[in-house]
């Protein structure tokens, strides 16, 4: 009893446990994908007593990796349509004006179906869309500034099709170093008290009888450095003047009793 011939699959190969040219009954066929492509169905086929395979010869798909989501702050472009990223498939991000990226600034589609590691430095190792067998995994802590959905409930095991964890990008807003009031004076920020992120602005004034020595506003730009030094508040004119007089008036009251106490020692 001999079974048809196997076709070669695209993409792939065959390997027989007999290498005969006839296929007879107990011979069994086991099929592989290059790279980059898989097997949707078991991969390896036997010659039945009847003469035919026990089940139909599969075929190898191309490795596909889920869209890429991306938060309001940023931009994800790639290089193939969202129902085609395919293995080598590469999306490259970047943030709006006044934020940083946190992570890698491109990932790739592995050979996997998984989308490759983020970088250095990324918090939780696994802030990118990644494919888990099932929800067996452990608990994840919500990333700074970024959010956890998964596909399935907490507890609900799932084996097939792969549960889909996805984990947005985490955005730092850019910072700009902390201002404090200047002496005889007051500050008002437009983003309340100590939050100096960027396109904040301060507001300085001074205490009546002083003048303000710099700019009055104090802006925190997308590079996170301020648009000017802080000011510094300095008497004004009448100030001096008062404060010249009463020095000059106990100068000329310290004489006085200097004099009254020579008078008192000599009488």
């Amino acid at each position: 009893v001999t079974c048809p011939a196997l076709e070669m699959p695209a993409h792939g190969a065959v390997n027989c446990s007999h290498p005969s040219v006839e296929l007879t009954w107990g011979t069994t066929c086991e099929f592989t994908c290059e790279e980059g492509f898989t097997l949707p169905r078991p991969a390896t086929l036997q010659c039945g007593s009847s003469g035919a395979w026990d089940r139909q010869q599969p075929s190898c798909a191309a490795v596909r990796c889920e869209a890429v989501t991306w938060p309001e702050e940023g931009l994800v472009t790639c290089d193939h349509a969202p129902a085609d990223l395919t293995y080598r498939s590469r999306c490259d991000f970047r943030c709006s004006e006044g934020y940083v990226l946190d992570g890698t600034s491109s990932i790739e589609c592995t050979a996997q179906g998984q989308w490759s590691e983020p970088g250095p430095g990324s918090e939780l190792n696994s802030v990118l869309p990644l494919m888990f067998s099932s929800v067996t995994c452990p608990a994840l802590e919500m990333p700074a500034h970024g959010s956890v959905n998964c596909s399935h409930p907490k507890g609900q095991r799932q084996e097939s099709p792969q549960s889909l964890l996805t984990i947005s990008f985490c955005i730092s807003v850019v910072q700009c170093e902390p201002l404090s009031s200047p002496e005889k004076g007051s500050m008002d920020c437009s983003h309340g008290a100590g939050n100096f992120t960027y396109n904040t602005a301060c507001h300085f004034s001074c205490l009546e009888g002083w003048r303000l020595n710099g700019s009055h506003v104090l802006e925190c730009s997308h590079s996170g450095n301020w648009s000017a030094s802080l000011p510094t508040c300095e008497a004004s004119e009448q100030v001096t003047y008062v404060s010249v007089g009463i020095a000059a008036t106990s100068a000329s009251l310290l004489s006085t009793a200097s004099f009254l106490l020579w008078l008192a020692r000599h009488f």
